[in-house]
C-alpha cells in the first residue's frame, strides 16, 4: 500500500481511452456503454476492488485511483488484453478500436466533489497521468518514470518497464520520459 501524507496520498493513477470510439455510431456507443463497461467491471475491476479508491468513466474514458502500484500495473495489462478480446462485432463495431492506457504514481488530494456528490482525487499528478494517455501507443500501456521507479523497487512484482523515449505531452505540459509496461519474462 502507498503512503498517506497529511490529507494527501501517493496513489497510482490510471487513465484509459478507446481510440476509434468517435467513429462509432450512436447505437454502437450505447451498446459499448452497456456491454464493455459492464464486462470491465465484472471481469477486471471487481478482482482489484481491495485497492481501487476511485472508479470513473466518461464517454470512452476510464479513470482509476489505486493504492497498489503492482496491482495497478496488472489491472492495466488485463484491461488491455480484455479489450482486445472483446466482441466488438457483437455490438456492431466493424473496425476494432484500440485501448490506450496510461499509468503514473504521484501525490493526490482526496476532496469532496460537490458536482459528483462524492469523493474525488485531484492534483498535478492526476493531470500528468491524464496527459500521458493521448501519447500512449494504441494497444499499449505507457507509464511515467515515477511508475517505472516504483516497479524497479519491487523486482518481485513480475512487471517490467522498457524505456520508449521522451514524448511531448499535450496542452503545453512539457516533455516526459515514458516506458512500456509488460509482464516480466522469466
Amino acid at each position: 500500500m502507498l503512503k498517506e501524507l497529511d490529507g494527501r496520498a501517493i496513489k497510482a493513477i490510471l487513465f484509459a481511452d478507446l481510440h476509434g470510439y468517435s467513429r462509432m455510431d450512436e447505437k454502437s456507443c450505447l451498446e459499448f456503454s452497456r456491454n464493455f463497461y459492464a464486462g470491465v467491471n465484472e471481469e477486471i475491476l471487481k478482482k482489484y476492488a481491495d485497492c481501487i479508491n476511485l472508479k470513473n468513466t466518461w464517454g470512452d474514458a476510464i479513470h482509476l485511483i489505486l493504492d497498489d502500484v503492482a496491482k495497478a500495473g496488472y489491472l492495466a495489462l488485463e484491461l488491455q488484453s480484455w479489450t482486445a478480446r472483446f466482441d466488438w462485432a457483437g455490438i456492431g463495431v466493424k473496425t476494432i478500436p484500440q485501448l490506450r492506457v496510461a499509468l503514473h504514481v504521484g501525490v493526490v488530494s482526496k476532496v469532496y466533489d460537490p458536482i459528483l456528490e462524492a469523493d474525488n482525487y485531484i492534483g498535478r499528478s492526476t493531470s500528468k497521468a491524464a496527459r500521458i494517455e493521448p501519447i500512449t501507443a494504441e494497444g499499449q500501456v505507457f507509464v511515467s518514470g515515477a511508475f517505472a521507479a516504483f516497479v524497479a523497487l519491487r523486482p518481485d512484482s513480475g512487471l517490467a518497464c522498457e524505456y520508449v523515449g521522451t514524448r511531448t505531452l499535450p496542452k503545453g505540459s512539457g516533455e516526459l520520459a515514458v516506458y512500456l509496461l509488460s509482464r516480466k519474462e522469466n
